[in-house]
């Protein structure tokens, strides 16, 4: 299963958008978003982003602290098999969101 390109964290008047590229398939592939807060310094399922068909993920709420570090990874489901994650840049709001 080939792994998600281009992953991307972009964010305007706080709207915060994980998303990626994926080749076309036969089959729908599905997607799994995980986050790492720098402070928590581990990945965690982000619960709305979990089994979903759309390249993208709204990661507004998890982004709790403008000043904080924080890294995306993404990785693709088809069928019982699933990609490598592919991981973000890090992402600090107040230095790389637009307001």
């Amino acid at each position: 299963v080939p792994s998600p390109t281009k992953p991307l964290v972009t964010s305007e008047n706080f709207k915060t958008i994980f998303n990626w590229q994926y080749p076309p398939m036969s089959e729908t592939p599905r997607f799994t978003v995980e986050i790492k807060p720098y402070n928590l310094g581990t990945y965690k399922n982000v619960s709305t982003c979990v089994n979903i068909s759309a390249h993208f993920c709204d990661v507004s709420r998890e982004i709790s602290h403008p000043l904080d570090s924080y890294w995306l990874r993404v990785k693709a489901l088809l069928g019982s098999q699933q990609s490598e994650y592919v991981e973000s840049k890090e992402f600090i709001l107040q230095r790389h969101g637009k307001f």
